[in-house]
């Protein structure tokens, strides 16, 4: 088992985050010494510099604090109120100037719920991800199941389709191989792994589970019809209104009978959550630090290693342009090479990709403001 890290009650699973919850605890520690946080102006500040992160946190030590001004946000919501109050009723004269400092401070009220629901919903949605980790047993740490029974299913199915003759043929020969396992896979449906099986029920959206270890990613993974393909992108995992969204592959890929390059999306937060936490890897030693992740869908186990960080941008239709999110599957070889070549020219370190045809690949993408609609984006191989 791995070694545990403890701060008072907080308990925590790797070195790293216990690195920074000590960094939090002196940046509380520093905070508490230099203001009075009980004072509301005051907590507005704090608040207002967390959300805009302008003071960062990366523990659940600092987000508990963040709790804690929340409260003192709420409390001090209704002291304005009354004092609003007592100021109306002892000025009759001066109506107007009377009038404008009611509203002002009507104002800070509404700002100050406002500050308070808005931090209260994130506190709740974090609780929610936990439950639903809790639940699928992966919560700080990677699983280390044995893969080697969903692995030697997974080689049975990936010799069919190869044959001699021409890239048409091979194509043709392909689809029709592809067609073949959607009516097998429609008729008899793999089994959910156990593990999956109590959270699929709550929502059979669920496609799987994304974790990277020494990280806070380790999310449920969700798919809707391309009919509604980003329902997500602003929904929870129980479909609730989310700004936040939740995880959610390509709704073209096909994750059963697996496509060349499944696509994950998530939001860029600024709180770090989703997928706020790919910018780290544009750093060279934080990447080579952080070179495997696990997907699983519902149905299968995979380990995946990471082998580039890229940034790129969303091109329209009038673009003659490469739109690495439209690579779901290579048709032949020329097709995959193709592929390579492009995002070899949009990876952040210089470095040759290591990929080859026949790999099966998963690219994890989000937004990033590096230039207008731009993406950042890591490409991770199977192993």
């Amino acid at each position: 088992m791995s070694e545990k890290y403890k701060i008072g009650d907080y308990e925590f699973n790797t070195y790293e985050e216990y690195l920074a919850a000590q960094e939090d605890v002196k940046k509380i520690d520093f905070i508490t010494k230099e203001v009075d946080i009980t004072d509301a102006d005051v907590a507005v500040r704090l608040y207002t510099l967390i959300r805009n992160k302008e003071i960062v946190f990366r523990s659940k030590v600092g987000l508990s604090f963040s709790w804690y001004l929340t409260d003192v946000l709420a409390k001090n919501s209704q002291k304005l109120l009354e004092e609003s109050r007592k100021k109306e009723e002892q000025k009759e004269q001066g109506k107007k100037l009377g009038m404008a400092g009611g509203l002002c401070i009507l104002a800070a009220v509404v700002c100050l719920g406002y500050y308070g629901f808005t931090l209260w919903q994130e506190h709740l949605e974090s609780k929610e991800f936990e439950r639903l980790q809790s639940m699928q047993n992966l919560t700080g740490q990677m699983i280390q199941d044995s893969y080697a029974d969903e692995e030697s299913a997974a080689a049975a199915g990936q010799n069919a389709g190869q044959t001699d003759g021409s890239d048409a043929e091979k194509k043709q020969k392909a689809a029709e191989n592809k067609k073949k396992a959607k009516k097998k896979a429609a008729a008899e449906k793999p089994a959910v792994l156990k593990k999956y099986k109590d959270l699929y029920e709550q929502n059979k959206d669920l496609a799987g589970w994304l974790s990277i270890a020494g990280t806070n990613i380790n999310y449920p993974v969700m798919q809707t019809s391309e009919k509604n393909g980003d329902f997500y992108l602003h929904h929870d995992f129980e479909k609730k209104e989310s700004d936040h969204g939740t995880l959610f592959i390509d709704a073209r890929n096909d994750y059963v009978d697996r496509d060349t390059n499944l696509i994950i999306y998530g939001h860029n937060m600024r709180d770090g959550t989703m997928f706020g936490g790919l910018k780290s890897f544009m750093d060279k030693n934080y990447f080579e630090q952080h070179p495997e992740l696990v997907f699983d869908t519902i149905y299968e186990k995979a380990k995946y290693r990471i082998v580039a960080v890229c940034l790129s941008k969303v091109n329209y239709q009038d673009d003659h342009a490469f739109r690495y999110y439209n690579f779901l599957n290579a048709g032949s070889r020329e097709e995959f090479q193709a592929f390579l070549a492009n995002i070899q020219q949009l990876t952040v370190f210089d470095q040759k990709i290591d990929i080859s045809y026949g790999d099966e690949l998963l690219t994890l993408s989000t937004c990033n403001s590096y230039i207008q609609d731009g993406r950042l984006f890591l490409i991770a191989k199977k192993e």
